[in-house]
């Protein structure tokens, strides 16, 4: 049983990736268009097969493009440059121990 969700799981990972990684090369563009589609073809696709109903197909592909899109845009915030600076953590011990 296990298997079977792990099966549709890499399924939609993979479609949606595909597509997504497809549209940027094509648009030369990435933004969060890329994803909301990718999101929706993978959705679509995988979820719709297995439901086996256009509605299913119609509504797993929304579900997973907005949630896409959100993602997209919400994290393109995170990236502006505050100037902070994080650095890795040293093994080196420091000499008040």
């Amino acid at each position: 049983m296990m298997g079977n969700y792990g099966m549709t799981f890499a399924a939609i990972g993979g479609v949606y990736i595909g597509v997504e990684q497809f549209l940027q090369n094509k648009r030369m563009k990435r933004d969060f268009i890329n994803g909301a589609v990718g999101g929706f073809v993978a959705g679509a696709t995988v979820l719709g097969f297995k439901g086996r109903s256009i509605k299913t197909a119609i509504s797993a592909g929304t579900a997973l493009a907005v949630t896409s899109a959100v993602i997209d845009a919400g994290g393109q915030t995170t990236r502006i440059d505050t100037g902070k600076e994080y650095y890795p953590y040293t093994k080196k011990r420091s000499s008040l121990d």
